[in-house]
Order: C-alpha cells, then structure tokens, then sequence
C-alpha cells in the first residue's frame, strides 16, 4: 500500500510540476556575463536566506510558528525582487499514524506555507507543494529527537527561465543548474 501510495504521490508531482512549467521548448541565446553574474548572486542570496531555517511544526499541527512566519517572509521578499523564482514546497510527517493521515498531514504543512507566502502576494502559480507524509524521514529513530526533525517542510527554489519536468525532494546529489536551494526544515 505504501508503494502505492509513494506512487502516486510521485506522479502527481510530477504532473504539477509539469504544469508549472511553461512549454517552451525553443532554444534561448546565450546569456551574457552580467546576466550570468546576476544569477550567481541570486543563488548566493537564496542558499544563505534558506541556510536560516528551519520552518518548524509541532505534533499533529500545520500551524506556522512565529519563526516560520519571519522566514516566509524573506522567501516572499526574494520571490517579489526576482518575480520568475519558483518555489516546491514538500510537507513531511514523523512516523507516528498510518501512512494515509501522514500525507494529509505533509499536505496541510506544505499547504500552510503555500497559503502565507500568497498572502504575501506571491502567486499561487508560483509555489507548488507535494507531501511525502512519513516516506522520507531525515532522521532514524523512534523517539521525539528524530520525529522532530521529521515534522518539516522542503523548499526547491527554481531560477528564472529554468525548468524540470521532475525533481526529487530531499537530498540532492549533484543539483541541476536550475536548482538553487533545496533545504529541509525540522521541527522543533
């Protein structure tokens, strides 16, 4: 059940994705130096605005806490000042109940920062969310120590005129050139 589960979480992320990006498929010319510079610095202002983190959760709760509002808001900032900045946000859940409630649980996290970084004006568009509930914990264990670090929420950050038609949330092992930040943050 659960690699159903896994399944189709995967293919409706990927299907989300897919809308999100444009279906552009003609060649671009090539980007000058400062234009490239640009896009370095971007990468540089987004990795250290995530290294901020983490976006906590508590048990059993999709309720942002005044630590996470601060940071949304950075994130919100930094979408306004680069208005083509993508973001995917994955929602996790601790081991404890069954996996069906733990999806819905990451989905109501993810939603919960989807929701506030709207409200700070940041298109819906923009921000797409995905939960892998308990499927992709960063910590192994059985106790509040690991289950904390688990209740968290990812944040893929894609570059302007850059897509995937697919990303893996979590770790990232030799990261695209769209890809600007993908970073866990626990719970507390």
């Amino acid at each position: 059940m659960k690699k159903i589960v896994i399944a189709l979480t995967n293919v409706v992320f990927v299907v989300a994705l897919a809308q999100s990006s444009a279906c552009s498929s003609t060649k671009q010319a090539k980007k000058p130096v400062a234009e490239d510079e640009g896009r370095t610095a971007l990468v540089r202002e987004l990795n250290a605005l995530v290294a901020q983190g983490p976006l906590h959760f508590e048990t059993d709760t999709d309720v942002l806490t005044e630590g996470s509002q601060v940071l949304l808001q950075k994130i919100a900032a930094q979408m306004h000042r680069v208005p083509k900045v993508r973001v995917l946000i994955g929602g996790h859940a601790d081991e404890r109940g069954d996996t069906s409630y733990n999806l819905a649980l990451g989905e109501r996290r993810a939603g919960a920062a989807q929701d506030y970084l709207m409200r700070l004006g940041i298109p819906r568009q923009r921000v797409r969310v995905v939960s892998l509930g308990e499927e992709q914990p960063v910590a192994m264990g059985h106790a509040e120590d690991s289950w904390s670090q688990n209740r968290r929420d990812e944040f893929t950050f894609l570059l302007p005129g850059e897509s995937r038609s697919a990303l893996n949330i979590g770790v990232v092992e030799d990261p695209p050139t769209d890809l600007i930040a993908s970073t866990t943050f626990a719970a507390q």
